[in-house]
């Protein structure tokens, strides 16, 4: 099956880039007619831009504000979908704050290093195996593994050095124009003698409607254990709404709430999908 808002009636797993640097989870199951004809169609190409924007304290002294600007490229061959992100990142703040973990509390209870850096973020690489139908076409599951590579410099405090691992599933079906869908993963973070980081896992619930032809809003509940021996687990809802504007062109608005200081005040993200016709 594929995954695109765009040109079939799934959309792809959308991971928000600030916490997983992949987007949250969402998927329109469809029904065993479609999958079938999905196994005989060619190669899709998704291209995708984003802007994010964060400001927050994190349960610091002062406010980091967090500039995130992803480019994406998306190949899906049945049942495979592969895809790779070049993010473009700028931070301003106290310099134990990561976009992927939050405050991980380096200096907490001290003062920290104030920063103010621009540069090529961690390239993110996934690669997704989409499951038959179970449940007599009821149910849709994928499985996914996501690589970050430190293609950001940590001199600068724009990435920790390191690669980390993550696996994830995804679990998804559709009632009544109402897509339901859940993801469990684990990410295994990569040691450095700088920060004390942990591996830990992830987690989410998520509800999307459909109205009319072309328009999506939805809701995700995303919980994460704590990166860091010295941070927080993370607790946050994020609401959102996609429009096809044409069969190629998809735009995507979301925010994000956070319940503890793992995650930032306030938050704003925008990204375009476009699709090469078949």
């Amino acid at each position: 099956m594929n995954f695109s808002f765009i040109a079939w009636s799934k959309i792809s797993p959308i991971k928000h880039l600030l916490h997983h640097f992949l987007f949250f989870s969402l998927a329109l199951a469809t029904s065993l007619e479609l999958y079938a004809q999905e196994e005989e169609q060619s190669a899709l190409h998704k291209f995708t831009v984003g802007s994010y924007f964060s400001r927050g304290d994190y349960g610091a002294d002062e406010n980091t504000d967090i500039y995130y600007f992803p480019l994406s490229y998306e190949l899906t061959t049945f049942p495979w979908v592969v895809s790779v992100t070049l993010p473009y990142l700028g931070l301003e703040g106290p310099a134990d704050v990561f976009p992927e973990t939050g405050n991980i509390g380096r200096n907490r209870g001290g003062v920290s290093e104030f920063i103010d850096e621009r540069g090529l973020g961690d390239v993110f690489l996934s690669a997704s195996y989409q499951f038959p139908p179970m449940l007599n076409g009821w149910l849709f599951m994928d499985l996914t593994l996501q690589i970050k590579l430190p293609t950001a410099d940590e001199t600068r405090n724009l990435g920790t050095g390191e690669t980390d691992y993550g696996y994830q599933l995804d679990f998804y079906t559709t009632l009544n124009r109402n897509t339901y869908f859940s993801s469990i993963g684990y990410r295994k973070r990569g040691r450095t003698p700088l920060y004390d980081l942990e591996d830990s896992y992830y987690s989410s619930l998520g509800l999307m409607k459909q109205y009319g032809d072309n328009t999506f809003l939805g809701l995700v509940y995303d919980y994460r254990e704590k990166a860091s021996s010295n941070a927080f687990e993370s607790h946050e809802v994020m609401p959102f709404v996609s429009y096809n504007m044409t069969p190629q062109w998809n735009i995507m608005l979301y925010t994000i709430l956070g319940f503890t200081n793992s995650s930032a005040d306030k938050t704003i993200g925008f990204q375009f999908s476009y699709t090469l016709p078949q």
